[in-house]
């Protein structure tokens, strides 16, 4: 509010109040006006954040994946094949381009790390989360990547069966 229109409408109250109550009447009305005023200019300068809200999320990209064909191996020992399909979380889509340009490169660490394994390793949980592991490093040494954060960031199996 203005503080043109402010004292208007003060005169407005004055000329209205009896002449005894006007004084008082006039100095509420200013306490009232100056109190809000001062309370509404305080308010929107401060910088804090209401202690009680929710924390501000990150806002982070949508995750990338890039799949691979299906790879089919004996295991050792030569009595049990695995078939399985993998997708890998990557950390930036370009990646995805590095990926296919040495997919040769890739299929043949990964066959090669498939085949060295025995079904028993691979038929528990732990077994699976060591392969992951295992080809999570394999690919990364294929892409050149140095740092945990770059490069795959997790080997998912999108199937898994052990014959």
């Amino acid at each position: 509010m203005s503080k043109a229109k402010k004292e208007e409408i003060v005169e407005e109250i004055v000329e209205g109040a009896p002449k005894k109550k006007g004084k008082l009447m006039l100095i509420i009305i200013l306490v009232v006006l100056l109190a809000g005023g001062g309370g509404a200019g305080w308010y929107f300068t401060q910088g804090k954040k209401d202690p009680h809200a929710a924390p501000e999320k990150k806002v982070e990209a949508p995750p990338v994946f890039e799949k691979l064909e299906q790879f089919t191996v004996n295991l050792t020992g030569g009595e049990h094949y695995l078939q399985t399909e993998i997708s890998l979380k990557i950390s930036d889509p370009k990646l995805g381009e590095d990926i296919k340009l040495h997919m040769p490169e890739i299929r043949d660490v990964l066959l090669r790390l498939l085949s060295s394994k025995q079904a028993e390793d691979l038929a528990t949980m732990e077994g699976k989360k060591q392969l992951s592991e295992e080809i999570e490093k394999q690919i990364n040494k294929v892409l050149g990547v140095k740092k945990p954060k770059e490069g795959v960031l997790a080997v998912l199996f999108t199937s898994f069966i052990i014959q």
